[in-house]
């Protein structure tokens, strides 16, 4: 994948995951490139109201497998460990699955 189009993706998972203007203060979604894919991260002020880098709390990761030419998706489990989700055929799917979160997983 050319550095062009991962920009693009990732532009289009903040995009896609932008939360409103009001609350933009307390909470951001961001993308990060990873090998093979993103990882969607939620971000908030620290719990303790001190300065600082905002906490970071992994959402999802999106991986593309190139020989079944599928999107995979992974749950971040709280031990820490990614879970397979599911696999999807387009990028777009894959955003609004994650979105969606029919089985609780990725917004709790």
């Amino acid at each position: 994948m050319d550095e062009n189009l991962q920009d693009e993706k990732i532009g289009r998972i903040e995009e896609f995951f932008r939360v409103p203007e009001r609350v933009a203060g307390e909470i951001k979604n961001v993308a990060r490139k990873v090998r093979g894919g993103y990882v969607l991260i939620e971000t908030r002020p620290r719990w303790d109201g001190k300065q600082g880098s905002w906490t970071e709390c992994p959402v999802a990761k999106i991986i593309f497998h190139n020989p079944s030419r599928k999107w995979r998706l992974y749950w971040m489990r709280a031990s820490g460990k990614w879970w397979f989700y599911g696999e999807y055929k387009t990028f777009g799917k894959t955003l609004e699955i994650i979105k969606e979160d029919s089985r609780g997983c990725f917004w709790g």
